[in-house]
């Protein structure tokens, strides 16, 4: 290798600081990897913006090379072409409907759990409809108009969920599909009831004040946790460049510890936040947090309910969740 660098380099000076063993900024960067990852702007995405700031790819010898995506079902055919290499999104019926033909795609690691005091997604109910008492539980949401980012997502589980708590169906509301920077516009003119978000989306319709939290996860009998997001590797990216899938969890699983160490409140974690979301950190440091296991597990329990729930629902084809992981990364 050190060969292979003083040939690259021209000046004598070059030559001999390569000699002495000193490293140049730009020699590292022309020797990191570049991984491309599909991201969707949310706070659980925190261990990945942190690995990026603190320089913690750049010490396993990777490049993170970022494509901002509406949903992370959005994502699937990219992964599907080996487009992308990494998905930090969510579980859908895309995803396990993909499982199902055969698509080497798996979820190999948590990205964060909403439970009892970490119901970072969440239902959000327009403000005025709760001021004036109009809209008191789910069931007032009946034939309102719910806005989610996609069909088939995690958003519509936990809203089929919390419908089926009260004796609904989720055909019993209406669902539009909204990115998040627009459900803060279609609150504001009232174009939508309520949306089903995540930090720091809920945190950012607080700030003005169109938009108030409603319900959790954690408050809706008999769900339990819920593994909200995950992170999903390419089957290209398993099979032909294995090492460097590993050395990109390693980095990743180090920003998911110092994240669970500090939290949302830490003011420089909030600002990495506030640089990739746009959301102002202030109102990052008021959002909920979510839950990221200190191992990387993700709950299994959870997805096959979630994939059952999508398959019930006419989305999917049935699978057995095992096919859809692969939790060999997590040493």
């Amino acid at each position: 290798m050190a060969s292979k660098m003083v040939k690259q380099v021209k000046s004598p000076c070059r030559i001999l600081i390569v000699a002495l063993g000193i490293v140049l900024p730009s020699m590292v960067s022309a020797q990191l990897e570049t991984v491309k990852l599909g991201d969707l702007a949310a706070i659980s995405n925190a261990a990945v913006y942190i690995a990026i700031e603190k320089g913690l790819f750049k010490e396993q010898g990777v490049f993170t090379d970022i494509t901002n995506f509406a949903s992370a079902a959005k994502q699937v055919p990219a992964l599907v072409a080996g487009e992308l290499e990494v998905s930090v999104g969510s579980a859908s019926a895309g995803l396990f409907n993909a499982v199902a033909q055969q698509a080497p795609f798996r979820i190999v690691a948590d990205k964060g759990q909403a439970r009892a005091d970490f119901g970072f997604s969440l239902l959000t109910v327009r403000k005025d409809l709760v001021d004036s008492g109009q809209v008191k539980t789910f069931k007032d949401l009946k034939g309102k108009k719910i806005a989610i980012l996609a069909k088939g997502n995690i958003q519509h589980y936990l809203v089929g969920k919390m419908a089926e708590e009260v004796g609904l169906t989720i055909n019993d509301v209406d669902l539009t599909f909204l990115g998040a920077p627009n459900q803060v516009t279609a609150f504001e003119t009232k174009a939508i009831d309520a949306a089903y978000a995540v930090e720091p989306w809920p945190a950012r319709f607080a700030e003005r004040g169109v938009a108030v939290r409603f319900r959790t996860p954690d408050q809706v009998k008999g769900l339990g946790p819920v593994q909200v997001g995950v992170i999903i590797y390419s089957g290209k990216f398993i099979k032909e460049r294995k090492p460097v899938a590993q050395r990109w969890m390693n980095a990743y699983l180090k920003a998911a510890e110092l994240f669970n160490r500090n939290g949302t409140k830490d003011s420089e974690i909030a600002g990495i936040l506030e640089k990739y979301t746009k959301v102002p950190a202030k109102v990052i440091q008021t959002a909920i947090p979510p839950y990221q296991d200190p191992n990387g597990r993700p709950l299994v329990e959870n997805l096959a309910d979630q994939a059952q729930w999508f398959a019930r629902n006419g989305m999917q084809q049935k699978i057995s969740i095992e096919n859809a992981l692969d939790l060999s990364f997590l040493k």
